[in-house]
């Protein structure tokens, strides 16, 4: 058994890596973006990749590549359930709602003119997003028609840039004020803000099509689960920004721990995890009027490091297990090999 891990500086890599070194399984760094790279796998059983959003590269090579190892009969992770839709809101929206899973109210339009019509008939406000991004750097609250015309204008006009230097500007302001970030982590922010974006960025127009979910009023914070291997679940209270509806990015939360979420809800989302097919999955979530919980969206891949201490875990039948998860990262990892084995079992016969 050798397992292909692409050697990145985010996430869960170096805690895959660690897993190998520790229990002696065969492994070996690689290189995704190098022209060799299916020589660089043939020999290996498995291929694991946390590819970065905001990379240029990695949206143009993780999604192709990978889907290909597991087309040829690798292994993969993220495999292809939980990568096609890797953000994209709009894919989301569709998988979502066909498998009918607790999915907020999403609207999606490709024509300006039916998307203006729309304006005069549904209600506001209501939240606009962009397709990709992270950390509600490319969400803002449309709170009259007037504002959604504008958007819906642009939109089908000179577009959007997904890199927000502002967002980012502001993000290091409210964090140097609530003492998250000291001086010289703002006066980076800034000099990020007055230098060109980087060009290794994703930083292609996003136009020609326009996205809107429904607004819940009266939430202060969102909940965020994360489900690996369809049977663990373990999340964050997430606070929203002062001042703003706002939760994901704030960095203001709380660990959830037993008697946070009700079972009702814990085994939906284990439910909706099976149907997704994904060994890894976040699920952001509000709650509407009558209490009643609502995806937002969903994503493999997720900040990694601050769920390392989680102070417990419910298991598939949504009983809490105490104790410090430490290393969830493994349990990846371990359904690989878990993979690569049954693979391997199967041939035999």
């Amino acid at each position: 058994m050798k397992i292909a891990i692409q050697n990145t500086p985010i996430g869960f890599t170096d805690r895959w890596i660690e897993y190998c070194q520790l229990n002696n399984i065969d492994y070996k760094l690689i290189d995704s973006y190098s022209n060799d790279i299916i020589e660089q796998i043939r020999d290996c059983d498995a291929v694991m990749w946390q590819h970065d959003l905001l990379q240029k590269k990695d949206n143009i090579v993780s999604k192709r590549f990978l889907s290909a190892a597991e087309h040829a009969g690798k292994i993969v992770f993220p495999s292809i359930n939980e990568n096609w839709h890797y953000d994209d809101k709009i894919s989301q929206k569709y998988l979502l709602e066909l498998i009918d899973a607790p999915f907020i109210k999403t609207f999606v339009f490709y024509s300006k003119n039916e998307a203006l019509e729309w304006t005069k008939t549904t209600t506001f406000p209501k939240v606009f997003k962009l397709k990709g991004g992270a950390g509600s750097s490319n969400v803002k609250l449309v709170r009259n028609q007037s504002q959604a015309i504008s958007l819906i204008k642009m939109a089908f006009g000179k577009g959007f840039n997904p890199i927000s230097k502002s967002y980012f500007l502001k993000e290091g302001w409210r964090n140097y004020i609530s003492g998250k970030l000291n001086l010289l982590g703002l006066l980076k922010k800034i000099h990020i803000f007055i230098k060109p974006i980087d060009p290794n960025f994703v930083n292609e127009i996003q136009r020609d099509y326009v996205y809107f979910q429904e607004f819940i009023p009266n939430n202060d914070f969102d909940i965020r689960l994360v489900v690996i291997n369809q049977e663990r679940v373990f999340g964050l209270k997430r606070y929203n920004r002062e001042n703003d509806f706002r939760a994901s990015g704030s960095g203001n939360f709380d660990y959830l721990k037993e008697g946070d979420i009700a079972q009702e809800l814990l085994k939906k989302i284990i439910d909706v995890s099976k149907k997704l097919k994904m060994n890894s999955v976040a699920y952001d979530i509000v709650f509407d009027e009558k209490n009643i919980p609502q995806i937002i969206e969903i994503s493999y891949a997720y900040a990694s490091k601050a769920y390392n201490k989680c102070p417990g875990y419910w298991d598939s039948q949504a009983i809490w297990n105490n104790g410090e998860i430490k290393d969830y990262q493994y349990w990846m990892i371990e359904k690989v090999i878990e993979r690569i084995k049954q693979k391997n079992d199967s041939t035999l016969f």
